[in-house]
């Protein structure tokens, strides 16, 4: 029978901790109260730590935390915190490395066993309700720690204190990056790269959209076609699969098979940011139009789906509805021809590769088959079933949306719509980057300062590194697409702010400025990029546009902190090595100077029309000129005159200024 005594989640605003507000465990959020009465009572922590999407985090509550028994145990041996990983990246990086060091792997759910002093001492990830496949139950586990800790308190607590050493001590020490590490990068790649299918290794895979990235812009620099086809095999085999959400736009979270066919069906603001950039920049590359449709598609979802009221973007989408996992995308060919009608429904269903066997739990999820080109006739017939089936499918249980909104994740999204809007030329998605801007700068935004999340009118937390520079990255972007002087001062302010979670001694930069429980850096660009290889970025770029050497030493400072990272594991640092080889190898600065951004819109459309991803872009006009100048020297000797100018230098040698859209194409394309 289900709880109705609400216990302490239920004053919080977090969707995933909402979540288990009703759970007979006697959950504390992370704050001090709860620290404090660890230590007040000698007793260890138990810290639970997931997200509202993640699948496994749903089972471990339904057989364990929901469960009289197992949640008095508990509440009697532990002091049980719960904690939404995405409100606190910090906490769940630290203790995520933690568990990754005590068993060699890690995930979510996490749950990590801390001494009152917050020392991890025993850890897993999600434990079944009975022993099975080797593993113990959780009530076996819970039984063994608490013994453990009632006879061996001593014992624990020093091999606690070992295990916090050894994470204290990572990331510590500098090292100037490898001369070669975007080459020892690419050939690791190549290494594991799926030549059959696109993507890294086996199963499972998932999109890594950062990593696509850096083979482009591999290809940029070296002219390596190898790298260049890697990147568009992976591209279109996603396209192509499962993973992609054929109705509503965007990408589920990764493939569980090698082919991209069947996904984990939750759906990231994040992810679908960056894969909506990474495609616009392969349709600057390759002017093929299916890269431009899935970049759309993809933002498409965010504005239309993941909007809130107030502005903000929403966090994710579950994997899961009431009709079990994946029933919402999948379909068989009777529901379709009762859609759309037998005709139309037949030939979509050839399409998709929807069959009367199915591909997934005996329905079929919708599919392109891999390589195979499509006519304009079948292309808008399947337009019209997609539009149809859309509609039909909203009426069905729908996935629960997380709405938090995350400032990170926002600063991921406004990056992407002003980007790939020019990319496109559409205004209207320039636009929502600049409401989505001024809805964090209103809500999440104080005196200098932002906050991590908003939900429920509450802005909260203090911003994280990853808060802070992917924000500025958004901003940046948005600069660049509109000309707007303010976009780039609230830039500069916020990178001051950033300035301040620098590791003073080491150089890079911690994840927070809070020490619970430890101060912790970040370098890995997995799925999604490492605060610290944004950071950098960020610094780069801004050093390029300013002028500001102390923004470009913070930069060089953060690639020297994880330098040793670099060398021994470039893969696994493909963001950063971006903003290494922006610092190496030097940016291309684009001016142009007009006396109104529409009389300049032409050369916007010429720059965005050339994959550049050295490039970065200062639009001058009558209006923004007197603002902009101050703090731009690159606009010196450049006020705009009686027509249109465009100036492009490379490595502090510049061409002659062109004087049409079609004479700064040229000049870009000739680098």
């Amino acid at each position: 029978m289900e709880n109705r005594t609400p216990n302490r989640l239920a004053k919080e605003k977090s969707p995933y901790l909402l979540e288990h507000a009703y759970n007979p465990v006697d959950w504390w959020p992370w704050c001090n109260e709860a620290l404090a009465k660890a230590k007040n009572d000698g007793k260890p922590i138990f810290l639970s730590i997931g997200y509202s999407t993640c699948h496994w985090c749903h089972v471990l509550a339904k057989e364990s935390f929901e469960d009289p028994r197992t949640a008095a145990f508990i509440n009697k041996n532990f002091i049980p915190i719960k904690v939404d990983r995405e409100e606190r990246p910090e906490v769940d990086a630290y203790y995520m490395a933690a568990v990754q060091a005590m068993t060699g792997g890690g995930g979510w759910p996490l749950s990590v066993f801390l001494t009152p002093g917050l020392e991890p001492f025993y850890g897993g990830t999600y434990f079944p309700p009975e022993p099975r496949q080797g593993m113990p139950s959780f009530m076996q586990v819970l039984q063994f720690v608490a013994n453990l800790w009632k006879e061996k308190r001593a014992e624990v607590s020093a091999n606690a204190g070992e295990v916090s050493r050894v994470l204290h001590a990572s990331g510590k020490g500098a090292a100037e990056p490898a001369r070669d590490a975007l080459d020892e990068c690419y050939a690791g790649l190549m290494s594991t790269f799926d030549s059959a299918r696109g993507g890294f290794g086996t199963d499972p895979k998932f999109p890594l959209p950062v990593t696509l990235g850096f083979l482009m812009r591999y290809h940029f620099r070296t002219g390596k076609e190898l790298a260049k086809a890697s990147a568009l095999k992976t591209l279109d085999g996603m396209m192509a699969g499962g993973i992609r959400d054929h109705l509503g736009g965007g990408f589920h979270r990764y493939s569980t098979d090698r082919e991209w066919l069947v996904p984990h069906f939750e759906k990231m603001l994040y992810d679908n940011a960056l894969l909506a950039r990474t495609y616009a920049e392969a349709h600057q590359l390759t002017g093929k139009a299916e890269y431009a449709d899935v970049a759309r598609e993809a933002l498409g979802w965010i504005v239309g789906e993941m909007k809130g009221s107030e502005g903000g973007f929403y966090s994710a989408q579950d994997a899961d509805t009431t009709e079990g996992e994946g029933a919402y995308y999948s379909w068989t060919p009777q529901e379709i021809i009762e859609c759309v009608g037998a005709e139309d429904g037949e030939a979509f269903s050839k399409v998709y590769g929807v069959t009367k066997t199915g591909n997934f739990e005996g329905r079929s999820l919708l599919h392109l088959e891999f390589g195979r080109a499509h006519s304009k006739d079948e292309q808008a017939a399947a337009a019209r079933v997609r539009r149809a089936l859309y509609a039909r499918r909203l009426e069905r249980p729908r996935p629960k949306t997380d709405t938090k909104v995350l400032t990170s994740w926002n600063g991921l999204a406004i990056s992407a719509l002003a980007f790939t809007g020019r990319v496109l030329r559409d205004d209207a998605l320039v636009a929502e980057a600049s409401g989505a801007a001024d809805f964090v700068l209103r809500k999440l935004h104080d005196d200098g300062r932002l906050f991590r999340r908003y939900a429920d009118g509450e802005a909260a937390l203090p911003g994280t590194l990853e808060d802070y520079a992917f924000f500025i990255m958004g901003m940046l972007d948005l600069f660049e697409a509109t000309g707007d002087p303010d976009r780039l001062q609230d830039s500069l302010r916020l990178a001051d702010a950033m300035l301040e979670f620098e590791d003073g001694e080491s150089g890079g930069f911690y994840m927070a400025l809070e020490q619970q429980p430890a101060r912790v850096k970040e370098s890995y660009d997995g799925p999604a990029p490492s605060g610290n290889s944004v950071a950098a970025l960020d610094l780069a770029r801004l050093g390029a546009l300013t002028g500001r050497d102390p923004l470009r030493k913070a930069a060089e400072r953060t690639l020297k902190a994880f330098g040793k990272e670099l060398s021994e594991n470039p893969t696994g640092h493909t963001c950063m090595l971006a903003a290494l080889d922006l610092l190496t190898n030097g940016s291309r600065e684009v001016v142009l100077a007009a006396s109104r951004f529409s009389e300049a819109k032409p050369f916007v459309e010429a720059v965005y029309g050339t994959y550049s991803p050295d490039r970065v872009l200062v639009i001058g006009t009558e209006t923004n000129w007197p603002t902009l100048s101050k703090v731009v020297p690159l606009l010196e000797g450049r006020r705009p005159g009686a027509g249109p100018m465009a100036y492009v230098c490379v490595n502090s040698t510049c061409n002659l200024p062109a004087k049409s859209a079609a004479e700064l194409a040229s000049q870009l394309r000739a680098g």
